[in-house]
């Protein structure tokens, strides 16, 4: 039995031994698929840099030399300049802001002790370091109740009740949550406290949105329609204002996210004046508290136009879950389906955002019949379209303090022109009002409309600008220019490209989009008799009247701009779409479904099956040479210097598609190419961390707050403090700024975007590129693009006009990459008409490399869907990138680059844009001409190795014992054999 005992104790050892031992050799791989990954957690690297022999290092962009708790100080302090410059003024009656310094107030709403900063994953900040709300409050010198504080603090942790500030990636609606506590919950203790606290009660009021889902549009967790005002809230602002103890009630709106505020204008609850504040980085609160108290005048604008109805506008009649009626068909053909099955269809053409909302109003002033623009077609109330029933704030929309109406500056247009060159006004500043502020001067244009001819907004932005800060009394002029490529249609079924047709084409400046509207109407003959809601400013506004038609056929790069996008539409594929026009509003979208997918469009869907691979013959393709060159040597090299060729054919096909296929995160010794880091996110905080301390860098405002604050300057400011950090962090590239536009107020990412306007968007991308890529890092603008909904976005067929797409979609990018030379571009999942993003040739090279003239490197989005993200047809139609530094993508590579020359050439071409952005970035810091890189085992891969060595001697010497032990026992048996037999 002992015998038994101890074999049955060696079998159960070695099995665990065994187990311990696959589980290390496991983990030993995995940690080297994704050493980068392990390298950011844990330090150490696989390759080091020898070979400086005295050399003098190259140091392309160094810190700014402040200690790093001084930069703290200082980023912070930006974060909170941003938030106090975009924070926006809705509504002050009887100047009820700002509050008297030290008022005594009640902060209401759960969200008021857990206040949205961002958003969900590339955008997310770190709530941890953020500056909450009563701490704000209370360093301008408001006393704060702490009763009510304490009661919602309380709540955080219940079910149902946690309000989580951006981290449901990816979640279903019934687990997204307002998490107001209903007010039958507030204890007596809680209510007597208001009277303690009475100067004013601050209302909270939040939405969060994220990476990876939409808001619901249907049933979630509190409600039906996430945008509205949820029951609970409804109750909460009647206790406020039911209980009689506030001599004020301020609401705070905490969202990227176009909330329906209608609420806010009536007297139903009592509301005395509000802001917009946004997602406010990780101490925005500050601002709030200085806004309160008049420390900060507000001069922020909104860059989307908020609706009474989130659901009003025509884009969001397609918005969301589409499947195509053949999907079985599809997943059948191309098994596996890689994520082919959805799409959505932007019927809407270029009637966005206000273009929608601000045109329709124009028809229903000068052709309300003929349009038929006061149709029940798309109103809200199912009756007469009518704009004050449908728009609560237009875009462009602020008030600040300093007057009664909340409108102190005087804009008058003191010199102006307009030609077939472009348009320019210089604007006086006048502050009227009693304080000191800052204000906004916007530019747009209306162009000559002829019915169902090109489609064209009534009104669109053109430029924008703001004034220091003025005191009363204290004038600026502001000059602003806009190109004619700035307020030209996109004619995609006539000249096939930009044009300026014959007649006048008026440009004005107005607080918003509608006040520059009306001004436009008020120039032209109209007047609230005819059906303006106000009357506009005639001077206001200055004309060109254009005498025959002119085409804007020449690109940046002196190519022709002309049709590149006839298969990101359905017509491409022989179908009709049915766009919305203003002939006819009743021609108002409704949603498209029933789309069955053609052969033609299944095979594209399968972009891999598009890739026909070359010669199996690769010996054309120069590979492995001894040219002697580095990586470093070629930092200052043009794009076009000979030594690349050299450079590169130094490389292996392993080491191309090492380079390519693993994002330039692992190192290449035969160029001497050190592992490099790109890292999220536009928030310019994501699983990064300073050098010197361990802890994670800034966390911005939202992009949405930065657009608000229509400021050019502090946006570069911007983009230079977040190189600033990518520097002391060690990355050398960002995934920053996102510049996908707001299509509607339910996409999942708005806080990570800019604007429902792709000039605003373009405008203030441009310059946090221009500041980051100063600091020398590379800047990846993403995504790239038509990635405006989340739902679905792995995969989804997008479909669009090119007038839309020239006008809006590819405006947000366009400025980034012709002016400020954008060194980088990620892209998305989603597919344009049926072809993936990444595989879009006429996208890739037609418009970047050809009409842009661009030598950025293009990026997949995370490379994580080997059928969907093709390597073939990436490569082959213009992607230089696979965002990932696992091995998967490397791995189902390699085999076929080493028998495919045109795969093995397209890696090399790939190499060449990869290699010429990081060799003009920080990616070369610390290297010299002398530098080589060589193998090495990091200490982890090492301490790997050596548990790895000890296991296994521990199984083969528990291998040996069980097998002594079973020769002994089968000895004693025969022994005790033989014995039988001998007696």
């Amino acid at each position: 039995m002992a015998k038994q005992r101890t074999s049955g104790g060696l079998r159960v050892a070695i099995a665990v031994v065994s187990s311990l031992l696959a589980l290390a050799v496991g983990m030993a791989s995995g940690a080297s698929t994704y050493s980068a990954y392990v390298i950011t957690a844990l330090g150490g690297s696989p390759y080091k840099i020898t070979g400086t022999n005295g050399a003098k290092p190259i140091s392309y962009a160094r810190d700014n030399g402040m200690s790093l708790n001084a930069w703290k100080k200082q980023s912070d302090s930006l974060v909170q300049e941003v938030a106090g410059e975009g924070i926006t003024l809705l509504k002050n009656d009887n100047a009820a802001l700002p509050l008297a310094h030290g008022a005594k107030v009640t902060l209401f709403g759960r969200s008021s002790t857990d206040l949205v900063l961002g958003g969900t994953g590339a955008g997310t900040v770190d709530p941890t370091k953020a500056i909450d709300l009563k701490q704000a409050m209370e360093g301008e010198g408001f006393a704060v109740n702490p009763t009510l504080w304490n009661f919602y603090k309380k709540y955080s942790g219940k079910p149902g009740y946690i309000r989580s500030n951006g981290t449901f990636l990816g979640a279903l609606p019934k687990d997204i949550h307002v998490a107001e506590p209903p007010v039958s919950d507030y204890t007596d203790a809680v209510k007597q406290s208001y009277g303690q606290y009475d100067d004013a009660a601050v209302v909270v009021l939040s939405r969060v949105g994220g990476e990876g889902s939409d808001m619901p549009t249907a049933k979630f967790g509190d409600g039906s329609q996430y945008m509205k005002l949820q029951d609970q809230e409804k109750a909460l602002l009647r206790q406020i204002q039911q209980s009689g103890k506030f001599h004020k009630i301020i609401a705070l709106i905490n969202t990227s996210n176009a909330m329906e505020l209608g609420w806010l204008q009536g007297r139903e609850y009592g509301i005395d004046a509000a802001l917009w504040v946004g997602g406010l980085g990780q101490s925005g609160s500050r601002a709030i508290a200085r806004a309160l108290d008049g420390a900060i005048n507000p001069s922020g604008h909104l860059v989307d136009t908020y609706a009474s109805n989130s659901f009003s506008s025509p884009a969001m009649q397609n918005f969301g879950d589409f499947t195509y009626t053949n999907a079985g068909k599809i997943v059948k053909q191309m098994n596996p389906a890689a994520m082919a099955t959805k799409y959505v269809v932007y019927r809407e053409g270029i009637y966005v955002g206000y273009r929608y909302y601000e045109t329709r109003y124009a028809d229903t002033v000068t052709d309300p019949k003929g349009t038929n623009a006061v149709s029940a077609a798309g109103a809200s109330d199912g009756k007469a379209w009518n704009y004050d029933n449908e728009v609560v704030y237009p875009f462009g929309y602020g008030l600040s303090y300093g007057s009664s109406d909340g409108k102190p500056f005087d804009q008058r247009i003191v010199d102006s022109h307009a030609d077939a060159d472009g348009a320019t006004a210089t604007v006086q500043v006048t502050n009227t009002g009693k304080v000191a502020g800052k204000s906004v001067v916007q530019l747009y244009a209306q162009q000559p409309y002829v019915k169902k001819g090109i489609e064209k907004s009534a009104i669109q932005l053109v430029g924008f600008g703001k004034t220091g800060e003025l005191k009363p009394g204290q004038s600026q002029s502001v000059t602003i220019k806009a190109k004619p490529a700035d307020y030209a249609s996109y004619d995609y079924q006539g000249a096939k490209t930009f044009v300026l047709d014959p007649g006048s084409y008026r440009f004005a400046v107005g607080d918003s989009a509608h006040d520059a509207l009306n001004n436009v109407l008020a120039a032209s003959g109209s007047s609230v008799s005819n059906g303006m809601d106000a009357p506009g400013v005639a001077s206001k506004v200055f004309s060109w009247n254009n005498q025959s038609l002119i085409k804007l056929g020449k690109s940046y790069s002196g190519k022709s701009v002309t049709n590149r996008f006839d298969k990101a539409s359905l017509e491409g594929y022989g179908k009709q779409a049915g766009y919305l026009t203003r002939a006819d509003w009743n021609t108002f979208p409704k949603p498209y479904t029933g789309l069955e997918a053609t052969d033609a469009m299944i095979a594209n869907l399968n972009a891999d099956g598009t890739y026909k691979p070359g010669s199996s013959d690769v010996s054309s393709v120069v590979t492995k040479q001894k040219n002697g060159l580095t990586f470093a040597q070629m930092s200052g090299a043009k794009f076009n210097d000979k030594r690349w060729n050299k450079l590169i054919d130094q490389m292996s096909a392993d080491d191309l598609v090492t380079l390519v296929m693993r994002s330039g995160q692992v190192a290449v010794p035969s160029i001497s190419y050190p592992a490099l880091f790109m890292k999220d996110g536009p928030a310019g905080e994501n699983v990064r961390k300073y050098l010197a301390d361990g802890t994670t860098p800034t966390g911005y405002c939202s992009e949405t707050v930065m657009a608000s604050t229509f400021n050019h300057e502090l946006a570069r400011r911007v983009g230079k403090a977040m190189g600033e950090d990518w520097i002391r962090t060690g990355t050398s590239g960002a995934y920053a700024p996102a510049m996908n536009i707001h299509r509607t107020p339910y996409g999942g990412r708005n806080f990570e975007y800019y604007s429902e306007d792709g000039l605003m968007a373009g405008d203030m991308a441009c310059e946090t590129v221009e500041g980051l890529q100063s600091r020398g890092i590379v800047a990846f603008v993403k995504h790239f693009m038509m990635n405006e909904q989340e739902t679905n976005r792995q995969g989804v067929s997008t479909f669009a006009n090119e007038q839309s797409i020239r006008e809006l979609y590819l405006k947000a990018f366009e400025k980034p990459f012709t002016q400020g030379h954008a060194k980088a571009a990620m892209g998305s999942f989603n597919r344009i008409g049926c072809t993936w993003a990444g595989a879009f040739s006429p996208l890739l090279k037609d418009v970047v490399r050809g009409e842009w003239g661009s030598t950025a490197i293009i990026d997949t989005d995370m490379a994580v869907i080997p059928p969907l993200q093709s390597i073939g047809a990436g490569l082959q139609n213009g992607n230089s990138m696979w965002a990932t530094s696992a091995t998967t993508f490397h791995d189902a590579a390699l085999p076929k680059a080493k028998k495919d020359a045109k795969m093995l050439a397209n890696l090399k071409e790939a190499s060449h844009y990869i290699l010429f952005n990081f060799a003009n970035s920080i990616g070369v810091n610390g290297l010299s001409s002398t530098s080589r890189v060589v193998k090495v085992t990091p200490y982890w891969l090492v301490i790997a190795y050596v548990v790895i060595a000890v296991l296994a001697l521990a199984d083969v010497i528990l291998a040996v014992f069980m097998v002594r032990k079973r020769f002994e026992a089968s000895v004693t048996i025969i022994e005790k054999e033989s014995e039988h037999e001998g007696k």
